[in-house]
């Protein structure tokens, strides 16, 4: 059953004396970044509440064809609003990445990587392993319900604005350009973003699409703008096919937020903050081991700067 919620704001910032939007950071003296590494193409950072647990864990899927560095994981652990917030309710964040594949948006090597990291969340001392779920967005949304679509082993997903593109099987290694040496330069990522949905989803596909839905049993929250050209796609037929195969799909739609504003910042940071707290309260409702808030004196509050520009991710 799909509930709808358009939330309409206004903008914290353009308001004058308008409270700031910020969020709980808590230092890495504090709660310090881990490492996993299970394989070359498969790790995350990691933090973890204070204490023995067991805790449940969300595993941030950044978004994009490409593998993170771990520096850079580890300075979303640490400064990203979501993760930040999801720490101090309580959960393990593990802000994960996987191989690149920019040579081929169907490489299912990705989903093996990340079910990968999901087994070993699982098996961490501290995680209750019928408590781990996945945040996902843009690719890492897809990337998201295509875990989901293979294992139960993840209690719910949060899938912001994701590439359904890629699930349906419409953006595909015939859309990379490749340059002289063989290797990918780019993408007609847009020639499929500004087609009609309806007119690239073929009987084939379609086939495709539902054979893969079938197998999916998680709930699944999606967040979204109304802005971003995946709109269509995501609101326009995924989400209908997931309803008509009975799939267990919530939505939540955020007015003028662009791509991106689930990473907590958002072009109005309030509504970046209620998505973040909106996925909080779905998560909770599917987690066997509830998250407990960390303590206010473990936290500092800074402030989120609204987005400029829509983020990739």
């Amino acid at each position: 059953m799909i509930q709808r919620l358009l939330l309409l704001s206004v903008s914290l910032w353009a308001v004058a004396g308008a409270e700031s939007v910020t969020f709980p950071m808590v230092s890495g003296v504090k709660i310090p970044v881990r490492h996993l590494t299970v394989t070359e193409t498969a790790y995350a950072a990691i933090r973890k509440p204070p204490g023995d647990g067991p805790f449940p864990a969300v595993i941030f899927l950044h978004g994009g064809l490409g593998q993170s560095q771990m520096a850079n994981l580890r300075q979303n652990s640490l400064r990203k609003p979501t993760q930040g917030r999801f720490l101090a309710w309580g959960y393990v964040t593990v802000t994960a990445t996987r191989r690149a594949h920019r040579h081929d948006p169907q490489d299912r090597g990705v989903v093996r990587d990340t079910l990968d990291l999901v087994r070993a969340v699982r098996q961490l001392p501290y995680v209750d392993s019928e408590s781990v779920c996945l945040y996902g967005g843009s690719g890492g949304g897809t990337l998201a319900l295509e875990v989901a679509s293979v294992t139960d082993d993840v209690a719910a997903i949060v899938a912001g604005e994701p590439a359904t593109v890629i699930y349906m099987g419409m953006f595909s290694k015939d859309h990379v350009v490749f340059g002289e040496d063989g290797k990918p330069t780019g993408d007609r990522r847009w020639d499929v973003m500004n087609a009609d949905p309806r007119d690239l989803y073929t009987a084939a596909l379609r086939e495709h699409t539902r054979g893969k839905l079938s197998k999916l049993s998680a709930p699944t929250l999606i967040l979204h703008g109304d802005v971003h050209a995946l709109k269509k796609f995501n609101l326009g037929l995924f989400v209908p096919e997931m309803e008509a195969l009975g799939k267990p799909v919530t939505v939540k739609t955020y007015a003028g937020e662009p791509h991106g504003f689930y990473w907590g910042r958002g072009r109005d940071p309030g509504n970046a903050r209620q998505a973040n707290e909106d996925a909080h309260d779905f998560l909770q409702r599917h987690v066997r081991v509830q998250p407990k808030p960390l303590d206010a004196s473990w936290t500092t509050a800074v402030e989120v700067e609204p987005m400029r520009q829509a983020n990739p991710n």
